[in-house]
């Protein structure tokens, strides 16, 4: 009974610790999600909008139109957004279209390589390093990282 007991608990502690190898296990997103605030409240106002197109002229897989240029959506007000981060740059410009101005904001951020296991693609992480605009407010990184499982804005936008 007790050499069963002790065999038991030596078969339990080998298999316990052998690595878990998840390929699907990210801890990075490769966006950066960007709340929209009233600038000229003394409280903090969430600003809700609607603009025409929201994209990233030098790339074309991503862009976001809103309601007014297309009937098929309901909704065409947003108080945040997610705007995609590239591993191949370190920079990117998008562009807000709306229907009296034209907003730009430029992210600049870190790729960051990461391979977890030899049997894993490689995946990659991101830090936003700073965030600005000539027609906006005003921009404040709230949280650099963008974390998989994050609740924070890492952006928010004043106008």
């Amino acid at each position: 009974m007790r050499n069963g007991f002790i065999l038991i608990l030596g078969l339990w502690s080998v298999v316990s610790c052998q690595e878990i190898k998840d390929c699907e296990l990210e801890t990075s997103r490769d966006y950066a999600i960007v709340g929209f605030y009233e600038s000229d409240s003394v409280e903090k106002e969430v600003k809700t909008v609607a603009f025409a197109k929201v994209y990233a002229p030098d790339y074309d897989d991503y862009y976001y139109i809103s309601s007014t240029s297309d009937t098929t959506l309901t909704d065409d007000t947003i108080s945040a957004t997610g705007l995609y981060l590239y591993s191949e740059a370190e920079t990117i410009d998008y562009l807000f279209e709306t229907d009296s101005i034209n907003y730009s904001l430029t992210i600049e951020y870190t790729p960051h390589l990461r391979i977890y296991y030899d049997e894993c693609d490689p995946v990659y992480s991101y830090k936003i390093d700073t965030a600005y605009s000539n027609e906006f407010d005003s921009v404040a990184i709230i949280y650099r990282p963008l974390g998989e499982f994050q609740t924070t804005y890492n952006l928010e936008v004043y106008f």
